[in-house]
This record gives C-alpha cells, structure tokens and sequence, in this order.
C-alpha cells in the first residue's frame, strides 16, 4: 500500500484525466488480481435488467461492471443504489408494441457496493447514498497514474525531439541567409 501512496502524493493525475474505458478495463483488471473482491455464485446465471434475455457472454463482466460503478462514484459521489439503476436502463423494445424504459437491476450495484464497502474503499453516508473513501481515491488515482504514464509518451524524449528539430530548422535558415548573401555579392560583381 506503500507504493499506491507514494505514486498518489508525487502523481497529480486523476481518474478524470484518463480515457473511460481504459481506466475501467485496467481496475476490472486490478480487481480480479486481487483476493479482497470476489464475485458471487450467481454471476454466471444472472440477467443484469428486466429487458434482457440472457446473462452477459463475457466472463468478467461482474468486474468491469464494478469497476465502471465506482468510477461513476469517484466522479458523482453521493450516488445511491436507485441511481445506479437509472444509470443502467434500458429501453424495453418488444415487437410492435411501443418501447418502455426500464430500470436496470439492484441487486448487482447493491452487491458490488457491499463488497466495497467491506474492503473500505466505498463509505456509506447518513442519507443512505455511498461516496468513495480517501484510500479508495488514492488507490483509483494510482491506476489513473499507471495508465497515464502508459498512454502519454515520455515528455523528456518529445523536449528532446523538439530541440532537433528547432537546431535543424535554425541550420536551414543560416544556410539560406548565406546563400542568399553570396547570390546578391555574385550579382554585384
């Protein structure tokens, strides 16, 4: 926990510095590494919503929905389960009839969130709402770092490659002055 610490203090990157999909791809990855958070037996047999027929075809799912859930916290705190179904609704469209919205299912983000909870990274409020803990934060800004640091190329090389090219551009100009000066002292003579 340390080397999370660390990274965070010296860091200045945040999760809404980071594309969406790469940051919750790399904590999905983060959490199913880790011994704390486990998925439920039910998993491979649950629908995620009323207007779904199957359960999802990816087998991580259960972690990259979580991931995505606390992403949405650290972004929008004080969001409680009620919003997380709105978040994820859909549109019951069933043949000719007209479409209705529905809400996505609770027990999932009310499952994720305990286990978050469990683990401290997630604090439930006096209203009812969750909000992400400062360890949670720190450890969430350390992957942020992580795939920032991936993503963006080394600034020191881009200086370095920026230098050149300016000696370069300063060489052909200094060329084209001398060359310009020996054309008008040819045409004086």
């Amino acid at each position: 926990m340390e080397f999370l610490t660390r990274i965070y203090m010296y860091g200045g990157v945040s999760v809404k510095d980071v594309e969406s999909s790469k940051f919750i791809k790399a904590y999905a990855e983060h959490l199913k590494r880790g011994d704390k958070f486990k998925e439920p037996s039910w998993v491979d047999i649950v629908k995620t919503g009323f207007t779904k027929e199957l359960s999802p075809y990816d087998r991580d799912w259960y972690y990259i929905r979580a991931a995505s859930i606390l992403r949405r916290l650290y972004i929008r705190p004080f969001t409680g389960v009620g919003g997380f179904k709105k978040i994820y609704s859909k549109k019951n469209k069933i043949r000719v009839k007209p479409s209705h919205y529905n809400k996505g299912s609770g027990k999932i983000p009310r499952s994720i969130l305990h286990q978050f909870e469990k683990i401290g990274i997630v604090k439930k409020t006096k209203k009812g709402t969750r909000k992400v803990t400062s360890l949670g934060r720190k450890e969430m800004d350390a992957i942020a770092l992580k795939i920032h640091k991936e993503t963006q190329p080394n600034k020191k090389e881009e200086i370095d490659e920026i230098d050149e090219l300016n000696e370069i551009i300063e060489e052909n100009k200094e060329t084209k002055e001398e060359e310009e000066k020996e054309e008008e002292k040819e045409k004086e003579n």
